[in-house]
């Protein structure tokens, strides 16, 4: 009766140093995956950081409520300054800007010669967490935390998952505003983010990578904007982009323009038709 005890405990405990095996096993692969997840979103955010400033022209197709309009501007981009559209009649004589810049966002009437201003610490904005660093992420093609844009140190803070012929970066800790990334399947290049709000939904497509001093950027922006049954649709189509040009001033001069109130901004708006 003895010897059969010992025996039953003795594979009870050759059974159990197995299990803990596996598990360390498993664990250290787990891990393992863990760091070459967190390398290849580090690549990524490094591929991404290069270019600083950035001009384009641009051909926009605006498509809402059966209706499309079409508009040619300027694109200028400098990083962690200014996000600036310019708007032309005629392609020739400029009406119109949009500007996010770390102060706000500016809806520039170059006609009238007024501008409305947009807080990003005013209500649900401040909320959700989209400021400056969030929009200029957008167009740079890169990917971020809701009010902050990613950096090589922050990848561990994200995670990496199959996505039939994609990957998906999200943070690990998603808030109000749901962030999605989503690269080929090499995580090399970024080609679409999707934000999720309650009915709301923005999906920005990035399409047709060229050439750029550093890395690639895509010279087709598709945006998508889902509020409930309603959806606008944003394409811009860039040309003659330069790279790291320096030559432009940032922020438009605006003192001796008229701010209005937000409620004006329709009015503006209608020169865009």
């Amino acid at each position: 009766m003895a010897l059969k005890k010992w025996k039953l405990l003795t594979l009870v405990v050759a059974t159990s140093l197995l299990a803990g095996c596996r598990t360390m096993r498993n664990t250290g692969q787990d891990e393992q995956l863990r760091k070459q997840q967190h390398a290849q979103i580090q690549a990524l955010i490094d591929s991404q950081a290069g270019l600083t400033d950035l001009t384009a022209r641009t051909a926009i197709t605006i498509n809402y409520n059966q209706q499309s309009y079409n508009v040619k501007g300027r694109l200028r981009m400098r990083h962690g300054e200014i996000v600036q559209m310019s708007f032309t009649a005629l392609g020739v004589v400029e009406v119109a800007l949009i500007e996010f810049t770390p102060h706000g966002a500016y809806l520039i009437d170059r006609v009238n010669k007024r501008y409305a201003k947009i807080d990003y610490s005013s209500g649900l904005l401040n909320n959700i967490g989209v400021n400056f660093a969030t929009i200029q992420a957008l167009f740079w093609n890169r990917i971020f935390m809701p009010g902050k844009e990613a950096t090589r140190q922050e990848a561990e803070n994200f995670t990496l998952s199959p996505a039939g012929s994609q990957q998906c970066i999200e943070p690990a800790r998603q808030s109000l505003l749901k962030c999605y990334f989503y690269t080929d399947e090499t995580c090399k290049l970024l080609q679409q983010t999707q934000l999720k709000l309650n009915d709301y939904q923005v999906t920005w497509r990035y399409d047709m990578f060229g050439n750029a001093m550093e890395g690639l950027y895509p010279t087709i922006l598709d945006i998508s904007v889902m509020a409930g049954y309603e959806t606008v649709g944003v394409h811009i189509g860039l040309s003659a982009v330069a790279y790291n040009d320096k030559s432009w001033t940032a922020a438009t001069n605006l003192s001796r323009y008229t701010q209005v109130t937000s409620e004006e901004l329709l009015s503006i708006l209608k020169m865009l038709k």
